[in-house]
């Protein structure tokens, strides 16, 4: 029979057992909870850049929709047809700064995107092809708008400098036409052969101008909405894919 004698007990030892027991416990504790913590931490910041990346997406897609929305090829068609026509009004001269306000405003906006995301690449190429866009509606705006300025019967402006402006912007308007397409070279060679007075010059070449560059636009936009679909689809999954690293 097993007699104990609680005296014989070396209580001191037990009690320093117990201590490194529980101190080893702790450590194991602190350590997985130090892990959990690096985990949480991770997550988090994880989280802040989704946000961040989203928040910087979704801004982009929201101001390039509506500059893209702005620009619109009816109406270089519709107010091109008016002015060749003689019966552009006061109304529409009205619409048209508005077009060229809204030009300028566009222009601001993209030149900041494009600083916003200057090491966002795949955004820069998006950017540009809409920058493109802008330049050609901007251009139409800006020369239909002069024309009828300068050809209006209140201008002050004397009639050889009036024609010399107008030349000027007739001929800005053939050298697009022709960079875009060299088989309107011909074309606008038989309106200068046929045609002695500017004005009429003037509006002959904006006929084939704002044809022309209404299809360019009509073509540019095509390829943008796909560019940009595709573009905000490889984005969206990326992002979605962050909290998963």
């Amino acid at each position: 029979m097993l007699n104990f004698n609680l005296y014989t007990i070396d209580w001191t030892a037990i009690g320093s057992m117990a201590t490194t027991i529980a101190v080893i416990s702790a450590f194991i504790s602190i350590s997985v909870s130090n892990k959990q913590n690096r985990k949480n931490r991770k997550l988090q910041i994880l989280l802040i850049r989704k946000e961040q990346e989203q928040k910087r997406l979704d801004e982009m897609v929201s101001n390039i929709l509506e500059i893209n929305h702005s620009i619109k090829p009816i109406d270089i068609l519709d107010f091109s047809s008016k002015w060749i026509d003689k019966t552009f009004t006061t109304e529409d001269r009205c619409k048209i700064d508005h077009i060229a306000e809204q030009d300028q405003l566009n222009n601001i906006r993209l030149n900041i995107q494009l600083i916003k995301l200057k090491n966002y690449p795949a955004a820069k190429l998006l950017l540009d092809r809409l920058n493109i866009i802008r330049n050609i509606y901007g251009s139409w705006a800006s020369n239909i708008n002069a024309l009828h300025v300068f050809l209006n019967p209140d201008s002050e402006l004397p009639a050889e400098q009036r024609d010399v402006v107008i030349t000027n912007i007739v001929d800005q308007m053939v050298e697009m036409c022709k960079k875009t397409d060299s088989q309107y070279v011909l074309v606008i060679d038989d309106i200068y052969k046929n045609r002695t007075n500017i004005v009429d010059i003037a509006r002959d070449i904006m006929n084939i101008f704002e044809s022309e560059m209404s299809h360019q636009i009509q073509a540019h936009k095509l390829d943008f909405e796909k560019e940009l679909y595709d573009f905000v689809k490889k984005e969206q999954e990326r992002i979605d894919c962050i909290v998963e690293l």
